[in-house]
């Protein structure tokens, strides 16, 4: 009874869509076939079709390889609606990473790597926004924190991204009318919040995770002077960045350098070659851009933007990551004589001064614990390397000025101390006393007791110890 139901059901489909015989004949067939049996999953299959048939689904074709009553469904029932569906996936896919944002740099820093400079410098960077991160006291301040591993993730929020940790560091502010105050606290109760932020930055990290267990030495913010062929370099590409911002550096009466920074000495110190690409002649003082190399040697150099490239008029410091508008200290309009005639909006500009407070350019204890600044470093590499040509291409050395003097800033006014062969000698001579008397005391600590009576006893057994002591007495 059902057979002849369905056969009955095809025929009618059939004269609706005469332009499909050869698909009737299939259907027929296919009915042929499950009048003699077919599987278990054929059949509820053919049953589900019949049914979905029986509802009256519009627009429903037969499909040639269809089995049953399926000729009169649709031909994309399931198999468009899984395409249709990973499409939906897909398209979602593709808006959910268009408006996740782009952090390659934070990506990035998900590594532990203590001694890795580049990396701490990073993390640094993450504070530098005045309005996510304000100033705090030395022992919880920003390089405190990026030491730990810390990044700034918000508003006076931080975060470790190995453990996930995140914590909100409010010291001396409140919260009134949904804006940041500060208030006023005894010293007590200051020095108290300090010690807890001090704790917090390393017991805030999961027990497993490893900025718990070591941070950052101090000593990864220092520069290193040891090649002075790439201390050098370094020296060229920064004044070759900022001569490509000439338009907007400041002029030379607009800046206010350290007293003993000479530039004409500075000048008599480096290599004949070092201008050789960048003007057309060594020879003239005036192919020689004396506002940028000044700021080179300051440790400023162009300032690069990683999303819209070289920003003309700024430059920048790699190790403070200070960022300094040009514009703001170029004077309007000055005189041949140098004369200011349209003052620049600020008065004038002290390239040290602008470094943050934890730069080695600026700071002595950053660099060397209090004895050198890296400038004052870079200037006694640029003396050393300048006398060692001088040796090499036997000329006599360069007389001492105010920029040895400068590299040695806890002494700037001391007068250098030049000895004459006598002296020298003399000198030698106290000092080859001195080691002898050294190794006499040094050597005279190994004679035991019973090494000396050996060698006595020795000394009197010898038959010729009487004659010589005779000879020598006559």
């Amino acid at each position: 009874m059902n057979a002849t139901k369905r056969k009955f059901n095809a025929l009618i489909q059939g004269l609706s869509n005469p332009s499909t015989p050869e698909r009737t004949t299939t259907t027929t067939m296919a009915e042929h076939d499950d009048r003699h049996g077919l599987s278990a999953s054929s059949s509820a299959s053919d049953a589900l079709i019949l049914k979905r048939r029986r509802l009256g689904i519009p627009g429903a074709k037969p499909n040639v390889g269809d089995r049953g009553g399926s000729s009169s469904l649709p031909c994309t029932p399931f198999s468009s609606l899984r395409k249709t569906g990973s499409a939906i996936n897909n398209n979602n896919n593709n808006k959910a990473s268009q408006l996740k944002p782009t952090t390659p740099s934070v990506d990035a820093l998900i590594k532990y790597c203590p001694a890795d400079r580049d990396q701490l410098l990073k993390r640094l960077a993450t504070f530098q926004e005045l309005t996510d991160w304000t100033p705090k006291p030395d022992r919880v301040n920003e390089v405190e924190w990026a030491r730990r591993g810390w990044v700034c993730r918000g508003k006076e929020k931080v975060g470790c991204l190995l453990c996930h940790k995140e914590l909100l560091v409010t010291i001396n502010q409140k919260e009134v009318d949904g804006q940041q105050g500060s208030i006023l606290v005894s010293p007590e109760i200051d020095e108290a919040v300090v010690d807890k932020y001090s704790r917090l930055m390393l017991h805030s990290h999961q027990q497993d995770c490893l900025w718990r267990k070591r941070g950052c030495d101090e000593s990864l913010l220092r520069l290193s002077f040891s090649s002075d062929r790439t201390v050098l370099a370094n020296l060229r590409q920064r004044y070759d960045e900022l001569c490509s911002r000439a338009a907007f550096l400041p002029y030379q009466v607009n800046l206010r350098l350290p007293a003993e920074l000479d530039v004409d000495r500075v000048l008599s110190l480096l290599p004949p070659d070092f201008f050789a690409d960048s003007t057309p002649s060594a020879d003239e003082p005036t192919a020689v851009n004396r506002p940028a190399l000044s700021l080179a040697l300051l440790g400023w150099q162009g300032l690069t933007h990683p999303r819209f490239g070289s920003v003309p008029n700024s430059a920048s410091c790699h190790s403070c990551l200070r960022r300094l508008g040009l514009w703001m200290f170029k004077s309007k309009e000055v005189a041949d004589d140098g004369t200011v005639l349209v003052p620049a909006p600020m008065d004038y500009l002290d390239p040290l001064r602008e470094h943050r407070f934890f730069c080695p350019w600026q700071s002595a204890d950053v660099q060397s614990k209090g004895a050198k600044s890296a400038w004052t470093m870079l200037l006694q590499t640029m003396v050393n390397d300048a006398s060692l040509r001088d040796l090499y291409e036997g000329r006599a050395p360069a007389p001492s000025t105010t920029t040895d003097a400068a590299a040695s800033p806890s002494a700037p006014d001391a007068p250098s101390i030049i000895m004459d062969d006598e002296a020298d000698e003399k000198a030698r001579d106290a000092k080859d006393k001195e080691r002898w008397a050294r190794l006499r005391k040094v050597k005279s600590l190994f004679d035991t007791k019973g090494a000396k009576m050996l060698r006595r006893s020795v000394s009197i057994n010898r038959p010729d110890a009487g004659q010589s002591g005779i000879s020598s007495g006559a």
